[in-house]
């Protein structure tokens, strides 16, 4: 595929006499938080948006973004340094740069990355405006490379200060096995998807945590009668230190309201949190049909014969 190229940049690359910067920008998995930032010593004023040049800074003087690109259907990469501060260097803040608002690489680390898409754009002038430090302003790009690089969230390593962040291209999709659909008794669809039909907002509730007995299992006031569960359901958090981050729902006991988590939550819960909790299911029919009355969408073949008696 042609990358568009704006009219006029190859005359300004002719010359060899330019400036640019990076425009990175993570469109996290939630569908609604973006996070851009701009590699230039200012920020970027491009497509109606701001791209902060305070942080987190990419690459370094030592380690600089690693991209790969080859004709064909081989899946190309980029990886860059991130490098968030640990503090404002003119207000002494601690950890300016954050995501759902905790701290740039503890976020990371939880996995607030995990299934972003990232588009990464290129910035040109014939030289770095100039503006007076009592109004610094917001640079506009002369030109602009629309998406040098795009793509999904790989993986990410970290260290105490840095996270190097591997960048797939979209066409890591085509490496999916063939064909997509496998007969079986179970459900091969992910609930609330496009094959399940169901809205997740029908099937969710409103929850408080009482007592804690870790990050990973508390009370709550949600008490379902069966056959409803948010057993293997997920829950994202309205409020406290977890904020914005989801998990997924390992058991759930109707009688108690005992939620017990697949994964501790990074940052400590504590009562009074609020959530959003979402039904779960075992894609099984008779669950499909009593707990949703969706069996007409049910996606497994549970009558097929077992292999041994088939023949």
């Amino acid at each position: 595929m042609v990358k568009p190229f704006p009219a006029g940049l190859d005359v300004l690359l002719a010359t060899k006499v330019y400036v640019f910067c990076d425009l990175y920008q993570f469109a996290l998995s939630d569908g609604a938080t973006f996070l851009r930032y701009a590699t230039a010593d200012t920020d970027v004023l491009y497509s109606g948006s701001v791209w902060t040049s305070k942080g987190p800074f990419f690459d370094s003087v030592q380690t600089k973004s690693v991209a790969h690109w080859k004709t064909g259907l081989d899946v190309d990469t980029w990886q860059v340094l991130v490098a968030p501060l640990s503090a404002d260097p003119v207000t002494g803040a601690p950890y300016p740069a954050t995501i759902y608002g905790q701290p740039w690489i503890a976020a990371a680390r939880a996995g607030a990355l995990d299934g972003a898409t990232v588009d990464i754009h290129r910035a040109y002038w014939a030289a770095w405006p100039t503006r007076p430090l009592s109004a610094p302003g917001q640079l506009v790009p002369t030109y602009v490379l629309t998406d040098v690089f795009a793509g999904r969230v790989a993986a990410v390593d970290l260290t105490r200060t840095e996270a190097i962040v591997s960048i797939n291209s979209h066409m890591e999709v085509l490496q999916r096995q063939m064909p997509r659909n496998v007969w079986q008794a179970g459900c091969r669809h992910t609930l609330y998807d496009a094959g399940c039909t169901l809205s997740r907002g029908s099937f969710s509730a409103s929850g408080t945590v009482g007592t804690v007995t870790n990050n990973g299992q508390f009370l709550t006031n949600v008490i379902a009668a069966s056959p409803v569960t948010y057993a293997l359901g997920s829950l994202t958090w309205l409020t406290g230190n977890n904020v914005g981050f989801s998990r997924a729902i390992r058991s759930y006991n109707n009688a108690l309201g005992t939620m017990t988590l697949l994964a501790p939550m990074p940052f400590t819960v504590v009562a009074g949190d609020t959530f959003t909790a979402y039904q779960g299911c075992d894609k099984q029919l008779t669950t499909c049909s009593a707990q949703f009355s969706n069996s007409p969408n049910f996606g497994g073949e549970p009558f097929i014969p077992a292999p041994e008696l088939a023949i």
